[in-house]
Protein backbone atom coordinates (compact mmCIF):
# COMPACT_ATOMS: atom_id res chain seq x y z
CA UNK A 1 0.00 0.00 0.00
CA UNK A 2 1.37 3.19 -0.81
CA UNK A 3 0.79 6.80 0.72
CA UNK A 4 -0.54 10.14 -1.26
CA UNK A 5 2.79 11.59 -0.61
CA UNK A 6 4.61 9.33 -2.78
CA UNK A 7 2.79 9.57 -5.89
CA UNK A 8 3.07 12.27 -8.31
CA UNK A 9 1.20 14.96 -9.00
CA UNK A 10 -0.54 14.58 -12.47
CA UNK A 11 0.61 17.05 -15.20
CA UNK A 12 -2.40 19.29 -15.00
CA UNK A 13 -1.41 20.18 -11.20
CA UNK A 14 2.03 20.91 -12.35
CA UNK A 15 0.61 23.11 -14.86
CA UNK A 16 -1.43 24.97 -12.39
CA UNK A 17 1.11 25.35 -10.27
CA UNK A 18 3.36 26.92 -13.17
CA UNK A 19 0.83 29.57 -13.93
CA UNK A 20 0.37 30.45 -10.37
CA UNK A 21 4.18 31.14 -10.55
CA UNK A 22 3.73 33.20 -13.22
CA UNK A 23 1.15 35.67 -11.26
CA UNK A 24 3.22 35.54 -8.15
CA UNK A 25 4.35 38.74 -7.35
CA UNK A 26 8.00 38.77 -8.11
CA UNK A 27 10.56 40.68 -10.25
CA UNK A 28 9.96 39.11 -13.85
CA UNK A 29 13.28 38.79 -14.43
CA UNK A 30 13.41 36.37 -10.84
CA UNK A 31 10.61 34.60 -12.16
CA UNK A 32 11.52 33.67 -15.56
CA UNK A 33 15.18 32.45 -14.12
CA UNK A 34 12.88 30.19 -12.20
CA UNK A 35 10.97 29.20 -14.92
CA UNK A 36 14.23 28.32 -17.03
CA UNK A 37 15.15 25.72 -14.38
CA UNK A 38 12.12 24.63 -13.83
CA UNK A 39 11.78 23.83 -17.70
CA UNK A 40 15.47 22.36 -17.53
CA UNK A 41 14.32 20.08 -14.52
CA UNK A 42 11.34 18.51 -16.28
CA UNK A 43 13.57 18.11 -19.47
CA UNK A 44 16.26 16.25 -17.87
CA UNK A 45 13.37 14.31 -16.40
CA UNK A 46 11.91 13.62 -19.87
CA UNK A 47 8.96 15.82 -19.36
CA UNK A 48 9.38 17.54 -22.77
CA UNK A 49 5.95 18.67 -22.87
CA UNK A 50 6.28 20.69 -19.47
CA UNK A 51 9.53 21.57 -20.61
CA UNK A 52 8.43 23.25 -23.50
CA UNK A 53 5.48 24.92 -21.55
CA UNK A 54 7.92 26.67 -19.01
CA UNK A 55 10.04 27.76 -21.85
CA UNK A 56 6.78 29.33 -23.27
CA UNK A 57 5.76 30.95 -20.13
CA UNK A 58 9.13 32.37 -19.54
CA UNK A 59 9.50 33.94 -23.01
CA UNK A 60 6.21 35.51 -22.70
CA UNK A 61 7.44 37.28 -19.49
CA UNK A 62 10.76 38.17 -21.17
CA UNK A 63 8.70 39.88 -24.11
CA UNK A 64 6.77 41.81 -21.76
CA UNK A 65 10.06 42.60 -19.38
CA UNK A 66 11.67 43.79 -22.60
CA UNK A 67 14.49 41.61 -21.36
CA UNK A 68 16.27 40.67 -24.49
CA UNK A 69 19.02 38.84 -23.04
CA UNK A 70 16.50 36.54 -21.41
CA UNK A 71 14.86 35.95 -24.68
CA UNK A 72 18.37 35.04 -26.57
CA UNK A 73 18.48 31.91 -23.73
CA UNK A 74 15.52 30.49 -24.18
CA UNK A 75 15.88 30.42 -27.44
CA UNK A 76 18.80 28.73 -27.35
CA UNK A 77 17.62 26.55 -24.87
CA UNK A 78 14.48 25.65 -26.96
CA UNK A 79 16.64 24.28 -30.04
Amino acid sequence: MTFRMEIDPPKRWKMFKLQLMVRWPEESRKKIKKLLRLGDDYQSSGEYELAKHCYNLSRELAQEAGAVHLLKKIDQRVR
